[in-house]
């Protein structure tokens, strides 16, 4: 584990592999931690350089405290973060929010991503009305007076909820994310960014359904057959518009395929890469 000094932000970051490799950022979802990729950086990291931030306003990476969070700042912080590093060109892989993230970073720097990896995403493949009812339960879970005292059961059961098989839920995730998320700071920061997510007209701007035919680069969307976070009929329908787009689909799997089938998403994540 890793702080970075990105711009004035310590960054917690997961850093594996040979620096020469070719580089792979992995970026979390809402709510969550660098720890969702735990059953997958060892294994990338023997053909990659595998970073895994916490990103801005979550986990450990604090922002100051005037500082904004909102989609164009998460952004800017992961150039940031990868210029810090010296890193030129990098492919990368985003669950959930965090392939927001990924596919809106390659729109802005399209000549240093090399490929995209799509987990599980409703908030790239949602219309906006389904985008809005699912922040609202979010909301509703993830609110900051539930955060500020929850217990590992009560975050095994918010976590658990988006599992095909609840008993994969890893308890280091669990821990990570009650100690982080218990910060006040954490739980607000968590709770603006969603805000801005039911409100149509703000969020509009950097919404990806309506833009998929941008996404260029070779992109792999790996999608849980029974993921409650987006319908596996949405990715079915965009991956229609994917220019250079492969679907795999994983039978017995939620909103995680990284952490309840990591042997064969690690499979699946490191042939997509390999291939020239």
């Amino acid at each position: 584990m890793h702080f970075v000094d990105v711009a004035g932000t310590p960054t917690r970051c997961i850093i594996a592999g040979d620096e020469a490799a070719p580089t792979i950022l992995f970026i979390h979802g809402l709510a969550l931690t660098a720890e969702v990729w735990l059953r997958n950086i060892d294994a990338l990291a023997r053909t990659h350089r595998v970073i895994a931030p916490d990103m801005l306003g979550h986990g450990f990476t604090k922002p100051a405290d005037d500082a904004t969070v909102d989609v164009p700042a998460k952004i800017r912080h992961l150039r940031k973060l990868v210029d810090t590093l010296g890193i030129d060109r990098l492919s990368l892989c985003g669950s959930s929010y965090g392939a927001l993230m990924a596919s809106l970073f390659f729109l802005d720097n399209k000549d240093r991503v090399e490929k995209l990896v799509i987990n599980g995403s409703g908030s790239c493949f949602n219309t906006e009305a389904q985008l809005q009812a699912q922040v609202t339960k979010l909301r509703d879970v993830f609110g900051p007076e539930k955060m500020a005292s929850s217990s590992i059961e009560e975050w095994h059961q918010r976590i658990g909820n988006n599992f095909h098989d609840t008993d994969k839920v890893p308890r280091e995730l669990l821990h990570i994310a009650q100690l982080c998320y218990a910060y006040p700071w954490a739980a607000r920061r968590l709770s603006e960014t969603m805000a801005v997510m039911q409100e149509p007209e703000r969020f509009r701007p950097f919404r990806i359904l309506e833009r998929l035919e941008e996404l260029t680069c070779p992109t792999l969307v790996v999608w849980g057959r029974d993921d409650r976070g987006g319908s596996l009929e949405s990715a079915q329908e965009a991956i229609k518009r994917l220019p250079n787009g492969d679907l795999t689909v994983f039978d017995a799997c939620g909103h995680y395929p990284m952490i309840e089938h990591p042997k064969r998403y690690n499979e699946t994540v490191g042939a997509f890469l390999a291939k020239g």
